[in-house]
């Protein structure tokens, strides 16, 4: 992650801990003013740490990390340090959302889940567990939701767990699969925003925060995950080639793409990294859309932090097929030439799926 972004992350978790202290100090502005408050500032601003800590989505450890969080959660509650222990809460469920991911191997695995949690949540809030817990143990959701303070008030709003939870898994699935993170991002956290509001204008105890989530998941990137889906599950990044070294045969995921590099994420269990980067000066990768020309580019791969030598990318409008390659190879003489021809009309397949 860039330091630019590191910095926006601490700075952005230090003006929510000094807002979040200091609440109590300000004027009580009313009902529909709070509710415009929680929309478009503390909503926004709480959840933008999902959007800068995402580059941390692909790394290792994200469980232990959640676990840590959570255990040091506890201590700052029976410490009653309050901003701390909201905000290790809310950083223990950004991490294990990020760690969730790691189980979905295509995209339908998160349309799927967009379409179950908002029915299980909506009877959970209506006659379910998140009903008596609120209405019967009010300090347990106290204890284990996040709070978003009003000014002038000792009230807060709360989200619960699992929509901090999934939130996050959302977004970083959006990242992760070659959707619109920024959008996935906006467009939730928008709908979170209204459903306070529809919440406050009918005088309701609550409504559920998940369907707004996983709708505003579906909506802002409905028509790529429709094209993901007729791809059947097929990653849009394939890794095939043979070297002397090696052969490849790899799927994976973007999740990072600049003009000057992309970094994709393998489906491996565990996943891992592999960085492209242009060899002639003057090539680099171009913003890819639908209607986008194919390119092809001899890259240097590296995978997992280990040099795999060049390769040559085809850049296609739904996605990449790497393919790594000797600059003289032994192959050519050491393996049977119908396998050659066999790799070579694979190549040619999987380029023509991702047009």
């Amino acid at each position: 992650m860039s330091r630019s972004r590191w910095t926006a992350l601490i700075g952005l978790t230090v003006a929510l801990a000094a807002y979040t202290a200091g609440a109590g100090h300000l004027w009580n502005v009313g009902l529909w003013p709070d509710v415009v408050l929680l929309s478009v500032v503390l909503f926004p601003a709480t959840l933008a740490l999902v959007w800068l800590a995402l580059p941390l989505a692909g790394g290792r450890g994200l469980l232990p990390a959640g676990l840590a969080l959570a255990a040091l959660s506890v201590v700052l509650r029976l410490a009653e340090l309050d901003v701390l222990f909201n905000l290790a809460k809310l950083f223990a469920l950004i991490a294990l959302g990020f760690w969730f991911l790691t189980y979905f191997e295509t995209v339908a695995w998160a349309v799927l889940v967009a379409a179950i949690i908002p029915w299980v949540d909506a009877i959970s809030v209506w006659r379910g567990p998140t009903d008596y817990v609120v209405e019967e143990q009010p300090q347990i959701f106290d204890n284990v939701s996040i709070a978003f303070r009003l000014p002038g008030e000792e009230g807060t709003a709360n989200l619960g767990p699992p929509d901090i939870l999934f939130f996050a898994l959302f977004v970083a699935a959006a990242d992760r699969f070659g959707l619109r993170p920024f959008w996935t991002w906006l467009t939730m956290t928008a709908l979170i925003g209204c459903t306070l509001a529809l919440a406050v204008a009918t005088d309701v105890g609550g409504l559920p925060a998940l369907p707004a989530i996983a709708i505003g998941f579906l909506l802002a990137n409905a028509d790529l995950i429709w094209h993901a889906l007729r791809r059947g599950g097929r990653a849009p990044v394939r890794i095939y080639g043979r070297t002397d070294a090696s052969f490849y045969d790899l799927e994976a995921d973007v999740i990072e793409r600049g003009q000057a590099a992309v970094v994709v994420l393998t489906r491996d269990r565990p996943p891992v990294m592999a960085t492209i980067e242009p060899v002639r000066e003057g090539d680099s990768f171009a913003a890819m859309t639908a209607e986008s020309p194919a390119s092809e580019l001899l890259c240097r791969l590296t995978i997992g932090g280990a040099d795999a030598g060049e390769a040559l990318v085809h850049d296609l409008p739904n996605g990449m097929v790497i393919v790594p390659r000797d600059e003289n190879p032994r192959s050519l003489y050491d393996v049977h030439p119908e396998q050659l021809a066999a790799d070579e009309a694979k190549v040619e397949r999987l380029t023509r799926e991702r047009r």
